[in-house]
């Protein structure tokens, strides 16, 4: 057979057998490291596809997670709404009171004494569900806490531009139309 450099050694006495083996199993030893390293530095194509899968996964769970406290908070201020909403009355004496919504006007009929806890800012108009309620100061700040879209604040005061001609006149806040 061929003449390895490790059998010329043998032959010529300059390493015992012991060293010789020793030195072939570190070679070994080796090469099985690369081989190691060859595979786990590139993953195969069901490694992929698990990452990807994994990925996938956190994502969904993130959104679920997400809509299930967008229910929860929902679920609260619709609590905090039925519990201390202020009870309204069908008289006919009930007057209109306007505001506005998202850049729409809306109409609420109160009493005088619930138009006037408005106007004094004791009682503040909330959007539950597509329907206006009507809560004390401090519900509509914990409200306002959970989710601010849902409190409506009458006293938004708008940008006014310098070409208005009515800018130095104020609109009084019981303005019947």
């Amino acid at each position: 057979m061929g003449n390895t450099l490790q059998d010329q050694l043998l032959k010529t006495g300059l390493v015992d057998k012991n060293k010789a083996n020793k030195a072939s199993k570190e070679l070994r030893k080796q090469s099985r490291q690369q081989r190691n390293k060859k595979e786990t530095a590139q993953p195969t194509a069901q490694q992929l596809k698990q990452q990807e899968k994994a990925a996938k996964d956190r994502e969904l769970n993130l959104r679920r997670e997400e809509a299930r406290k967008q229910r929860e908070i929902a679920g609260q201020i619709k609590q905090l709404v039925e519990a201390h909403r202020h009870p309204r009355s069908n008289d006919e004496d009930d007057k209109p009171f306007y505001f506005d919504n998202k850049g729409k006007v809306k109409q609420m009929y109160v009493s005088a004494e619930t138009h006037k806890l408005i106007i004094s800012k004791k009682l503040v108009i909330v959007n539950c569900n597509g329907v206006f309620e009507l809560v004390p100061n401090e519900i509509a700040e914990k409200i306002r806490q959970r989710n601010p879209s849902l409190v409506i604040d009458l006293t938004e005061e708008k940008p006014s531009s310098e070409d208005d001609p009515y800018a130095d006149y104020q609109v009084p806040d019981d303005l019947i139309w």
